[in-house]
């Protein structure tokens, strides 16, 4: 199965201490993803001060040393979760993220999601 990351999806690790990807092997994702439009968003980021940069800062390094396949897009930054949920729904990735807004999109798509639940571990939400 496939899992497309979000960027605040990516900052996980270091906000609650968990292992995503990790997490999304033992759910059976063996296949993960993110945007170039995500790691563009970290970059911007992780240049920042505070919590934000640290949290981009690993989030760029999970990326760039766990075998995270990069996707190229032709969207912008504006468009992060429409490309998402464009290529979720075209791909059949799962959408990895905390954003209320982008899950309830993907959960009206139809779209298979996985969430942090109880600030500990992953879940897949939605009926599917």
């Amino acid at each position: 199965m496939k899992a497309l990351l979000d960027t605040n999806f990516l900052m996980i690790p270091v906000e609650f201490k968990v292992d995503i990807i990790s997490g999304l092997m033992s759910l059976g994702y063996i296949e993960i993803f993110t945007l170039d439009l995500v790691v563009a968003e970290l970059e911007k980021f992780s240049t920042k001060g505070g919590k934000i940069a640290k949290a981009s800062r690993v989030a760029l390094q999970i990326v760039r040393n766990s075998g995270v396949t990069v996707l190229q897009t032709k969207g912008d930054l504006k468009r992060v979760d429409d490309e998402i949920l464009r290529l979720a729904k075209t791909k059949n990735y799962a959408v990895c993220t905390q954003d209320q807004a982008l899950l309830n999109s993907a959960k009206a798509a139809g779209i298979r999601c996985i969430t942090l639940h109880q600030k500990r571990y992953l879940v897949e939400t939605g009926d599917y």
